[in-house]
């Protein structure tokens, strides 16, 4: 079951998150707010709508129950309180370094949810809830100098902010997501642009919590297997977010196990991919670049410390994945000069990595490809589309791989004005799409091939073609393509 097929009977526009446990009076005070604010439709509380067998419960899946709540509600209301860090979720029978409260929190700040902190008189966290509120301080405001409340003060203001919201009845997520990202990038850049010459942005700034203890690969082992089976992009990122907590106990330059080196090297990269389908994109801690530019660090260790080392994984700079994050930056600027800049910076990561690679160039040219769409320079992304399919052709590549050659040479086809033959191209790629196993290359096949049918007249094919794409779009996490 995918976190897209999780049935929610009840849609909230508020969802409160905070501790139960340790915590005097907050359970009473949530039963209060969910029986009275909104009159137990409008505010969200998890262990009022939901009864839960927590010793029998499946945490993975319970945690995308809680993903799916926070993802429909266009509030997000935080009550800190007590001390604890909340309760942890079990992989494998294991306490994992993550806890419900944590992956609520880190779901809000990935979504860029409205935030409203509250804390109560009461809040003492310990280091790891510390730690954890350090980490997401781009999405949560610095709550140590925030006003401490009483219950019945939390109460009030959790009534006033349900009063003023303006979102009672649900909005359609793909949309809320996206709109706000696209707006946003513009806004991450031109804050990076203002600090240079700045240092790369870093995956959550390069922050450590020593206080986890020692990475458990018994944790991160059955979650790397689970993120292997996974087909929606939004359950990948939730296990992601887990297992790099595991890691996130030590340092990446201060590895000195394979084991260990080599999951900092695969997640990395997974986030990167997982939240390129996303949406993820912008100078921000919890973006594509952020997840790149600390791989790229731990490609440089493993190259320095681990040369000849089997099981550490690919050693190589990453300039495929760094030139895609940046086009898919470049693409959202509205201001000329940036874009340029931007796209300037990919195809010189593509060119270091053209410049060493031997064996299949094809993905490489392929976004170079893209930036050549975007630049306008139509002939050279003909050339290298039809390199790509080539390659992939004679290497006897993947149908998904020759699937995606064909629907963007189709689509290139079609801004050069050959409508009919970019139709070709765009529908027999679409077939061949269909035998893969990332949805989000199916997703981008059928919006272009939606185009492609209306360039062509065909509007009641296109509308279809529109409609499946948005489907498997929200099925698989891949928003990024709506």
């Amino acid at each position: 079951m995918t976190v897209a097929d999780i049935t929610l009977d009840q849609t909230f526009p508020i969802f409160l998150s905070s501790l139960c446990r340790r915590a005097p009076g907050l359970e009473d005070l949530r039963a209060q707010i969910y029986d009275e604010v909104g009159d137990r439709s409008l505010v969200y509380v998890d262990e009022q709508v939901k009864q839960r067998d927590i010793a029998q419960q499946d945490d993975l899946f319970a945690a995308d129950e809680l993903i799916a709540r926070v993802r429909e509600a266009s509030e997000f209301i935080c009550v800190l309180a007590g001390s604890s860090h909340g309760t942890a979720i079990r992989v494998d029978g294991l306490d994992s370094n993550s806890s419900f409260f944590e992956i609520e929190l880190f779901q809000a700040a990935l979504l860029r949810k409205r935030v409203h902190i509250l804390v109560r008189n009461d809040f003492d966290p310990e280091p790891r809830l510390e730690t954890l509120l350090r980490i997401l301080r781009d999405a949560f405001p610095e709550w140590t100098n925030v006003k401490r409340l009483t219950n019945r003060e939390i109460f009030a203001e959790t009534k006033r902010i349900a009063d003023s919201s303006s979102s009672y009845r649900r909005r359609i997520f793909p949309f809320v997501l996206r709109v706000p990202i696209a707006r946003l990038v513009q806004v991450f850049y031109a804050a990076r642009a203002r600090n240079r010459p700045s240092p790369s942005i870093l995956f959550l700034h390069g922050a450590t919590d020593p206080g986890l203890g020692k990475p458990r690969v018994e944790v991160i082992r059955p979650l790397v297997n689970d993120i292997q089976r996974q087909s929606n992009e939004e359950k990948r990122l939730s296990r992601l977010w887990i297992a790099l907590r595991e890691l996130m106990a030590i340092h990446h330059r201060a590895v000195t196990e394979p084991e260990l080196i080599g999951y900092w090297n695969r997640l990395l990269a997974e986030w990167a991919r997982a939240g390129a389908w996303y949406g993820l994109h912008g100078h921000t801690p919890l973006g594509c670049l952020a997840a790149l530019n600390t791989l790229t660090q731990v490609r440089t260790h493993i190259a320095t410390h681990f040369r000849g080392t089997a099981g550490v994984g690919d050693k190589e700079f990453p300039g495929g994945a760094l030139a895609n994050a940046k086009y898919s930056i470049a693409k959202r600027l509205y201001v000329k000069p940036d874009r340029s800049t931007c796209f300037d910076e990919a195809l010189c990561d593509l060119g270091r990595s053209l410049d060493v690679e031997r064996g299949d160039r094809s993905g490489l040219l392929a976004i170079r490809g893209s930036i050549m769409r975007q630049l306008g320079r139509m002939a050279d992304c003909i050339k290298d589309y039809e390199e790509v399919l080539r390659i992939r052709r004679e290497r006897n590549a993947p149908p998904s791989q020759i699937g995606e050659a064909m629907s963007e040479l189709g689509h290139a086809y079609l801004l050069q004005l050959s409508p009919r033959k970019g139709l070709r191209f765009c529908e027999e790629g679409v077939e061949k799409l269909r035998e893969g196993v990332r949805a989000g290359f199916l997703v981008r096949g059928l919006r272009k091939l939606a185009i492609t049918y209306a360039a062509n007249g065909r509007l009641v094919r296109a509308y279809k073609t529109w409609e499946e794409a948005k489907d498997v779009a929200i099925r698989s996490g891949a928003l990024d393509q709506l």
